[in-house]
């Protein structure tokens, strides 16, 4: 594609690099992930706002 294919085209243009996919299944920050899920099960996730239209 060229660089005014690019700029018109609506959809964003992204490579997808396959050598990541050995750490699909696999957790890397086991700390951080467990406190987020503690901080998740004790206030939750936020309420989604209404929007007015």
């Amino acid at each position: 594609m060229k660089v005014k294919e690019l700029n018109k085209s609506k959809l964003p243009v992204v490579r997808i690099d396959n050598s990541l996919e050995k750490y699909k299944d696999k957790v890397l920050f086991k700390d951080k992930l467990d406190k987020a899920n503690e901080m998740l099960k004790t206030t939750g996730l936020p309420k989604p706002k209404k929007q007015h239209g």
